[in-house]
């Protein structure tokens, strides 16, 4: 928190765009919050909001951590370019899941006419683009940083993207599918807020926990203060390994009721 607090002291041009688009999508899901007791139509059978609430959160969270990982690298022209596109691809995401969250509709797997078709093919697109810019960018950690950044929290970043990343083409097996359930129709009954299966098969479980490794691997070293490298390491391993394996119980069509 402090170095993100610094970044947007310094005002640096490379980030702050970044920042104001994670700051964003916060408030934004503050107000999908707020309709939610309003609104009584359903999507998959949970209230329609819900999903753009996910959405904005996770944006925000992603922006907000790469606003700190920038701080760490240098390229000022290639980390302009990522932000950019990251605050347009971002937006463009949020914009067709909440879009289509006004009109009752999927944003995911949407085969119901040629708009729904082409929105959620573009989303794809967009999104494989993002990805593939952020292993472009990531291989940077991998070289000697000009930081002072502790070696410890150096290889949590380094695991932590390169597991974020890998389940992120993950979600394009997803998509491939055209469902996330495995085992039965997409929107049976599930985990509170998430709707995570419960009795079948879920791809999302492990997408969710192997995106998000690039905030947990850095915050197990800062919560237990490790200082060295070896058992960040092992513990980057042993994550990668315990959500391969959720992926692969949800593809043998196993829920946990």
């Amino acid at each position: 928190m402090k170095t993100l607090l610094n970044l947007i002291r310094h005002r640096q041009s490379a980030t702050k765009l970044l920042f104001y688009c994670g700051v964003i999508h916060l408030l934004l899901a503050l107000f999908f919050l707020i309709l939610l007791p309003f609104e009584n139509r359903v999507v998959l059978g949970i209230n329609l909001w819900i999903k753009p609430l996910k959405f904005a959160l996770s944006i925000a969270i992603y922006s907000l951590t790469w606003v700190v990982l920038l701080g760490y690298i240098e390229g000022e022209k290639i980390k302009k370019y990522f932000v950019r596109f990251t605050v347009f691809a971002m937006s463009f995401e949020m914009l067709c899941v909440a879009t289509q969250a006004a009109r009752g509709e999927l944003s995911h797997f949407n085969q119901a006419g040629t708009y729904n078709i082409i929105l959620y093919a573009l989303m794809g697109v967009v999104i494989v683009l993002q990805t593939i810019f952020s292993l472009a960018l990531s291989i940077r950690f991998f070289k000697p940083l000009s930081s002072a950044l502790p070696e410890t929290m150096v290889w949590a970043i380094r695991l932590g993207l390169l597991t974020s990343i890998f389940f992120a083409f993950q979600g394009g097996f997803i998509g491939q599918r055209m469902a996330h359930t495995v085992g039965a129709p997409d929107g049976g009954q599930g985990i509170w807020f998430f709707n995570w299966s419960i009795k079948h098969g879920d791809l999302r479980i492990a997408h969710f926990f192997g995106l998000h490794a690039l905030q947990l691997l850095p915050a197990f070293v800062w919560i237990f203060k490790i200082k060295n490298k070896v058992p960040v390491i092992v513990f980057g391993l042993f994550y990668f390994v315990f959500v391969s394996l959720l992926f692969y119980y949800a593809l043998l069509g196993n829920g946990f009721a």
